[in-house]
């Protein structure tokens, strides 16, 4: 672990590690200055390797400066298996720091990390609320409706899952979000863009449906129009801002 580092007049960026048995992740917190006990939360990464630590720096430094004391962790492995054991091993860090409130900790997941914030609240109480940008939901569905039109983005899933969905369907079956809903009542909230070229705004509609047919009627979905899959919108840029904005003002709001 290193000392921690000014890096605004009001957050301190702190390298550290995540360590459980032989298994070290790098990560990197973005803690706000003032004083008391701040809510925490987990910024799962996307992607499809172990996760660049400072491609989420837009989310960590936003969440610190609203005042959450934001940890972005990496994985393990570049499939996605023991992503929730890597996700909890990043709110029992949270967990353990003086100046974090344990009674408001939340999930923050983009892509690949917001397929791991779902499974992970689905078998963690101490996760109070859950926000997914742009999850797969059922990932045997997304290889085969994906493997005509877009094949290099089939056979890179396929991969990443070490298998096809007919060669390993148990394996397909075990990340498979729309297969948890049952097990996730905490507040759940669904960023999507319309113009995501990657993962298909279907899948964040399937999933709001999903919840509120079981019950969960403390989920919400922001559509953001004209937003791609890495929250670029053409020639506005990247929404980082509108985005936090969306997260903070929802997390005020569901955890006081």
């Amino acid at each position: 672990m290193t000392d921690p580092q000014p890096d605004h007049n009001e957050i301190v960026v702190q390298s550290t590690e995540l360590r459980d048995q032989g298994v070290v992740l790098p990560a990197v917190a973005y803690r706000p200055t003032g004083r008391g006990a701040h809510p925490g939360v987990v910024v799962a990464p996307g992607g499809l390797a172990v996760g660049v630590l400072d491609a989420y720096r837009w989310a960590g430094e936003r969440l610190a400066l609203a005042g959450y004391l934001a940890l972005v962790p990496t994985y393990r492995a570049a499939s996605p298996y023991d992503d929730v054991a890597d996700l909890t091993l990043a709110l029992d860090w949270l967990e353990r720091e003086a100046d974090v409130d344990e009674a408001r900790l939340s999930l923050l997941g983009h892509s690949r990390g917001g397929i791991a914030a779902l499974r992970a609240a689905a078998i963690d109480a101490r996760v109070r609320a859950v926000i997914a940008i742009a999850p797969v939901v059922d990932t045997a569905q997304y290889v085969r409706s994906v493997a005509d039109f877009a094949p290099s983005a089939r056979d890179g899933i396929v991969q990443f899952m070490g298998g096809t969905p007919e060669e390993i369907p148990d394996r397909y079956a075990s990340v498979r979000v729309l297969g948890l809903v049952e097990r996730i009542p905490q507040p759940v909230l669904l960023i999507h863009g319309t113009a995501d070229m990657r993962v298909p705004l279907e899948h964040s509609l399937w999933l709001e449906r999903a919840l509120r047919e079981v019950g969960n009627e403390r989920v919400r979905l922001e559509v953001v129009n004209g937003m791609g899959h890495f929250l670029e919108l053409t020639t506005l840029g990247y929404q980082f801002e509108r985005v936090t904005d969306l997260v903070t003002t929802w997390l005020g709001d569901v955890l006081g």
